[in-house]
């Protein structure tokens, strides 16, 4: 029996900071659902760290444990650019300099392409699905925030291009809700904000194991 591996890359919403004991993070919940979509023992591996930027991410890709679990995988998540661009959110609020923040989500779609090319120059043979999650608005109070946010996300959603590769509209699932799904830090999402993450990445489907209902069309990696 195949044994797919799904691999969780990023950082504190990979980790689950915000999460509890009892509330599932939304790697645990979306391992879940793998499980169960597929009924098979899809084995789980996180590479994440509070506080880690898209550069720590690419760089872990070198690390060889990484790598060959990217080599391995199945399915793929990933979580970055809250930390690249809270960063320079914080020294927008101070100087008002309108360009920190743009150069920021310059630099940091270039980084996710990066991690995107470096991820399928490892894993070579066969199919795999990939997840990015786009960024919420932790800052939604303060006015001018949303629009890096939204120039962001829309440069992130050109990464589809990559074979198989869909982006998750966290941005939008939050906007209007954020003082009920973000935890007490403000920052990062509570159980409920989890919960909908988990919903809207498992809304994009399965790709390319799946086009429609349950008819597949990749066989799933085995280990």
């Amino acid at each position: 029996m195949s044994n797919p591996l799904y691999v969780a890359l990023g950082d504190s919403l990979t980790v689950g900071v915000g999460s509890t004991l009892f509330y599932p993070d939304f790697v645990r919940q979306y391992h879940r659902i793998l499980k169960d979509r597929f009924r098979l023992p899809v084995r789980l591996k996180v590479f994440a760290r509070n506080g880690a930027t898209t550069a720590d991410i690419l760089r872990s890709l070198a690390h060889p444990a990484v790598s060959e679990a990217v080599r391995q995988a199945g399915f793929i998540t990933i979580t970055g650019g809250g930390n690249d661009l809270l960063r320079a959110g914080r020294a927008w609020l101070k100087t008002g300099d309108d360009s920190i923040a743009r150069t920021a989500v310059r630099k940091c779609l270039d980084q996710m392409e990066r991690i995107l090319s470096a991820i399928l120059d490892i894993h070579q043979t066969g199919p795999l699905m990939i997840r990015v999650l786009n960024l919420y608005n932790p800052l939604f109070h303060v006015p001018g925030s949303s629009l890096w946010i939204e120039q962001y996300n829309q440069g992130l959603s050109a990464l589809e291009r990559f074979p198989f590769v869909r982006t998750a509209d966290i941005y939008q699932a939050f906007t209007g809700y954020e003082p009920y799904l973000l935890s007490f830090d403000h920052l990062h999402p509570n159980p409920a904000g989890y919960r909908l993450m988990t919903q809207v990445v498992a809304e994009l489907g399965f790709d390319p194991y799946q086009r429609s209902g349950s008819e597949h069309t990749g066989k799933l990696p085995e280990n």
